[in-house]
């Protein structure tokens, strides 16, 4: 296997492990990450030795969500500059930039989404905004009872595009709630309302979903497939794919708000911890949370 940056690929035997490795940033998604990891299941794809991927990460939490430090992400839509005073010399507006990139983002989401061979994902610590694209992307989810889920970026920076798939999974009100709210829920709540497949003491987290992975292994892999994408093809065509790329339409829409734009100047002129702290202080939580767990 090739040597990646900010992942760890293992193989045992039939069940490749993939771990996100960027601890000191609890696994926030850079371009270079989401690039390793689309590069590692490009390069598991073929053959049916390796049947089954299973995705966990290192230290403290599983993903934060979306890198939003300047030099590890693309996020930054400076219009093009002026060529000229003709309407088609003013350059692109964010708008427009933004919805290019989140319908390339959710592409690469549903992708994975896709992806031939079942995906299981390892789910301890923080699962946040990001976070629950990728999981979202995966055929299944195992959590540890002190794992937490939800969208605190929701309260100022847009949502996960593809909703975490929860709409699908856990319904139009839990979804709302979550969304609304930015409050985040542990293992043993995401196991009762659908949003994962099980929930386990921390320590039997890894021999656990291990033991599930190499499982399933024993079905062969065009037998897993077709299990896989059969059941895909239900939620697809009762809309999934389309609401997926409509997510990237509505959050090029919150791109432009007021709370976006005070939460870049605040950034900018304070840093990140004072912007996370002005959107979270109203809610009691948040980067706090981060910190203490």
């Amino acid at each position: 296997m090739t040597d990646y940056q900010s992942i760890l690929v293992d193989i045992d035997g039939p069940v490749a492990t993939i771990t996100l490795n960027r601890p000191e940033k609890l696994n926030a998604l850079s371009e270079a990450l989401r690039d390793d990891l689309a590069a590692a299941l490009r390069e598991l794809n073929p053959g049916d030795s390796v049947r089954v991927i299973r995705i966990k990460a290192a230290g403290r939490a599983f993903c934060a969500g979306y890198d939003i430090t300047p030099s590890d992400n693309d996020f930054d839509f400076t219009p093009s500059p002026r060529r000229g005073d003709q309407a088609w010399e003013l350059g692109e507006s964010n708008v427009a930039m933004n919805r290019e990139h989140l319908r390339d983002s959710m592409e690469r989401w549903l992708w994975i989404w896709s992806y031939r061979k079942p995906i299981v994902a390892q789910v301890h610590g923080w699962c946040l905004a990001g976070g629950n694209d990728l999981v979202g992307t995966c055929d299944i989810i195992f959590a540890a009872e002190t794992a937490r889920f939800g969208h605190p970026a929701g309260r100022a920076l847009g949502q996960p595009p593809t909703l975490g798939m929860w709409p699908m999974k856990i319904g139009m009100l839990k979804a709302k709630e979550l969304l609304f709210s930015g409050d985040t829920i542990d293992g043993l709540e995401a196991e009762r309302i659908g949003m994962i497949n099980r929930v386990y003491p921390d320590e039997q987290l890894d021999e656990q979903t291990m033991a599930y992975c190499q499982r399933i292994a024993n079905v062969p892999l065009d037998g897993l497939t077709v299990h896989k994408h059969s059941v895909n093809r239900w939620a697809e065509l009762m809309g999934l794919t389309m609401s997926v790329y409509e997510g990237a339409e509505f959050n090029a829409v919150f791109a432009e708000t007021a709370a976006i734009e005070e939460f870049g100047k605040i950034s900018m002129t304070k840093g990140l911890k004072a912007a996370l702290e002005w959107r979270d202080d109203p809610f009691g939580d948040g980067r706090g949370a981060l910190k203490r767990k």
